[in-house]
């Protein structure tokens, strides 16, 4: 675990903390105050690093920018693990940033010592003729792209800017950063396949070796001619000139590449996956075996152009890009006969104008739910006509394997998370596995799509979005609020975090909010089910119950630390869990026992304390106890009452009687009084 920063008087001699020094693992010191900009990365700022063990070696540390998501598991993977054509990566881990005020993850590298490429050919410090090519830039980035490929992983950061001479003498090129950002996320369009060109940038994803390979055939074009040869065009116009041409075409263009380089570039920058060079193809080349690749023309185009949103489009695959993006003017082409007249006519794709008529009709049937809204129309309409390409609703271009990143950019900015949702509660996504059967990793990005979805459809703590979130980005940090700043990416320092964050609390929140329950369950590999029921409880009593209990299972698990701040948070929210007892001096008890074990620090031991089983059943049977001898008790003040009720009524009955015989002795005795009276 990443330290905090050092103090002034535990540097040994070191530049203080004030002037932005951090260290990784007692060893790594990070000099903020010796920037390197000619090594930064898009998401990441370069500085000078040292390792304190070894003086002589020449390191440079990445400050990554807080919250983007970085690729922690490609990080596991190539540490210290050296190769051809690549930076060894030395070590990574989050550390505080004094300049940025907060916690970060900071990557450290060998260090480059030639220089940019791109600046050395810039500035004529070095030159690279059509004849240097294969051996000293294919060469070594095909031993890169093989050692990543070896372990698993696709580098995704292939391109000019990204390559250095790891010499003085300026020899030996090799790739350096990919880990700072997602895959893909930072490359310019000219450098990406077609189908991941057109998704959003953090939507592109994962990818493979196949991937890097068009990227390798772009950079030895720029590297060959000396400068970008499409570097003025826009984002919109490249994408279209790339579909009509095909990327080829359209990236050479009318440059004058050389002869001994269009058999690998026509091979490399291949928009069919299936038919592009990949590390096979290129050994081949590089032991200059000849090869002929296969090179399919771009899509059908037509005999006439239809107009769309401004734009002549010959082809289906640009027509559906602009489809996507105007939904509503979409959906009045398909109702248009002069739209399937183009399609029947000019691209001779008459049984797609009929599949396309049946989509239409089959949206008027379901017209009273969501197949058949307009997007989900567009949806099935352009995964049909452009089935090679990224996947497509209301607006947003993902790839399959992009969901991920795609909700981790949408979550963090604030944008619309609901859409991505959507895409996978109405088996959206299905459209495009349906229709790229030829993509062989399909059927297994489908599955985990299916998975998302299950954790999609339960709303309850430690599922929902938040779960997705953490479960698809395993190089994001949780983004609750109380230890976002903290960039807490393992599991290892949210209890740390959230031990921090005790000291400034507001009000009566509890330590674990949606966020925390779900990184908890997507981080940390036992099995808590039983503490997420508890938290799905409607009975405040058992969801306070579940968040101690959740914790202290953490906390005991990974063998932490005491934690006082953290333990003094979780005790003064304990209320509902304490009332739950009906014993008065149960609960008085455990109030008692709280303040000591916060000082201890052990959440298990107050877990014990506020739920144990022993003490829940004895209160149980006390309980139970107290209600049957209340019942004994009231069963017989009910008699007791009961009896007095007969009694008074037999009481006046005999007094009833009474009365009724002494004015019957009464009556005769005036009667025989009366007679014996008027005899005499």
């Amino acid at each position: 675990m990443a330290e905090q920063p050092m103090a002034a008087d535990d540097t040994d001699g070191d530049a203080p903390v004030n002037t932005g020094t951090a260290v990784l693992g007692d060893r790594f010191i990070i000099d903020g105050s010796k920037p390197l900009p000619d090594l930064d990365s898009p998401n990441a700022k370069a500085y000078v690093a040292e390792d304190r063990r070894d003086l002589s070696r020449q390191l440079f540390a990445l400050v990554c920018t807080p919250g983007m998501p970085v690729r922690t598991n490609a990080m596991r993977l190539m540490k210290n693990v050296p190769g051809t054509g690549t930076l060894e990566l030395v070590e990574w881990n989050t550390a505080f940033w004094p300049i940025l005020g907060r916690r970060t993850m900071i990557i450290v590298m060998e260090r480059p010592l030639g220089g940019s490429v791109l600046e050395q050919l810039r500035t004529g410090a070095v030159r690279i003729t059509e004849y240097d090519i294969p051996r000293r830039v294919a060469q070594p980035i095909y031993e890169g792209l093989k050692h990543f490929n070896n372990l698993g992983v696709p580098h995704r950061a292939v391109r000019p800017d990204n390559l250095y001479f790891a010499d003085r003498e300026r020899q030996e090129i090799v790739l350096v950063d990919c880990f700072t950002s997602p895959p893909g996320f930072d490359q310019p369009l000219m450098f990406e396949p077609l189908e991941r060109s057109m998704a959003n940038q953090a939507g592109r994803g994962q990818g493979s070796v196949i991937d890097d390979m068009f990227a390798l055939g772009a950079s030895m074009v720029v590297l060959t001619l000396g400068h970008n040869p499409i570097e003025k065009l826009t984002a919109d116009d490249l994408l279209f000139r790339r579909t009509n041409l095909g990327s080829y075409a359209a990236i050479c263009g009318n440059a004058r590449v050389p002869m001994s380089l269009l058999e690998p570039l026509r091979g490399l920058l291949s928009d069919i996956p299936q038919e592009r060079w990949g590390l096979a193809e290129v050994e081949l080349w590089l032991n200059g075996r000849k090869q002929t690749p296969l090179q399919k023309k771009a899509a059908k185009k037509g005999d006439t152009p239809y107009r769309f949103s401004g734009r002549d489009h010959l082809n289906i695959r640009t027509l559906a890009h602009a489809f996507n993006r105007n939904i509503p003017e979409a959906v009045k082409a398909l109702h248009e006969e002069t739209f399937h007249a183009w399609l029947r006519r000019s691209v001779e794709e008459g049984p797609l104008s009929e599949t396309l008529k049946g989509f239409v009709d089959t949206a008027d049937f379901h017209k009273d739910n969501f197949q058949g809204t307009e997007e989900y129309l567009i949806a099935r309409v352009v995964a049909t006509m452009d089935p090679l390409g990224p996947m497509r609703y209301k607006g947003m271009s993902l790839c399959l394997d992009g969901f991920g990143p795609m909700l981790a950019s949408e979550m963090i900015r604030g944008g619309n998370v609901q859409v991505l949702a959507e895409i996978i509660n109405r088996d959206i996504y299905q459209f495009w596995v349906g229709e790229r059967s030829v993509v062989l990793d399909s059927l297994e990005r489908a599955q985990e799509l299916a998975q998302i979805k299950a954790w999609l459809l339960i709303n309850d703590p430690g599922y929902g979005v938040e779960r997705c979130l953490y479960e698809s980005n395993p190089g994001i940090n949780c983004q609750s609020e109380h230890v976002v700043d903290d960039c807490v990416i393992v599991i290892e320092d949210l209890l740390p975090a959230l031990d921090a964050a005790a000291n400034h609390v507001e009000g009566r929140a509890r330590p674990m909010d949606r966020h925390i329950t779900a990184f908890i369950a997507a981080r940390f590999h036992e099995d808590i089910n039983p503490h997420l029921r508890a938290l799905a409880s409607p009975k405040e009593s058992n969801v306070v119950v579940g968040m101690l209990s959740l914790l202290a299972f953490l906390q005991w698990k990974l063998r932490a630390a005491p934690f006082y701040g953290l333990a003094s948070w979780v005790g003064g929210v304990l209320g509902p869990a304490i009332n739950s007892f009906h014993s008065r001096t149960t609960r008085r008890e455990i109030e008692r026992e709280i303040p000591k074990l916060v000082r201890k620090g052990s959440l298990p031991e107050l877990f014990d304390l506020v739920d144990n089983a022993e003490k829940r059943l004895e209160d149980q049977d006390g309980y139970a106890d107290a209600v049957d001898e209340y019942i004994v008790c009231a069963t017989e003040i009910e008699e007791i009452e009961d009896a007095g009720s007969e009694l008074n009524d037999k009481a006046i009955t005999t007094g009833q009687k009474s009365a009724a015989m002494i004015s019957l002795v009464t009556t005769m005795i005036v009667v025989t009084v009366t007679f014996i009276v008027e005899i005499l």
